[in-house]
């Protein structure tokens, strides 16, 4: 942004030309679109090739990444989700075989979930089709350099984010 000051302080938005031309609100609604557009091109690929929804799809990452389980407290917060949305598609991958739940050995109030194998061929088939869209629609467009600053980006707001959030009920 060579040649541009950036004003001090936050810029007041007295008009609706001010609100159409706020940097803020211009950044916030990219970031949705480009997320929407990209989940349904993404989300639809995974569906039709692997059977997988994008929410069951972060299921397995999550479960696969700990081979001990994960709470179903954990997966929820992780997975932005309220207790019973995360349950019913924790259901729902359990009728499928994908995943188990179990009382954790250590607070019998707990249920962690684990991947089943059947769930890790899955994870893996999936995983691989992913990454193909990913190169297609994210690599490629992107330069490495300019999508290293995204990822760390938006993993540091993300970070701000989930500390600043209360919990969903």
């Amino acid at each position: 942004m060579a040649g541009r000051q950036r004003p001090r302080g936050p810029r007041r938005i007295d008009t609706a030309a001010d609100a159409v031309a706020d940097e803020r609100v211009r950044a916030f609604g990219v970031l949705l679109t480009t997320t929407s557009l990209l989940e349904r091109l993404l989300g639809a690929a995974m569906e039709r090739d692997s059977g997988l929804s994008h929410p069951m799809f972060e299921v397995l990452l999550l479960v696969g990444a700990q081979p001990e389980g994960v709470p179903m407290g954990e997966l929820s917060r992780r997975l932005v989700l309220t207790s019973g949305g995360a349950t019913r598609l924790v259901d729902r991958m359990v009728g499928a075989g994908l995943v188990a739940r179990e009382r954790s050995r250590d607070d019998r109030r707990v249920q962690v979930v684990t991947l089943t194998p059947d769930g890790g061929s899955k994870l893996v088939e999936a995983a691989r089709r992913h990454a193909e869209e990913l190169e297609r629609h994210l690599c490629a467009v992107l330069a490495p350099e300019r999508l290293a600053a995204l990822v760390d980006g938006l993993d540091e707001l993300g970070r701000h984010v989930n500390d600043v959030l209360p919990p969903l009920g």
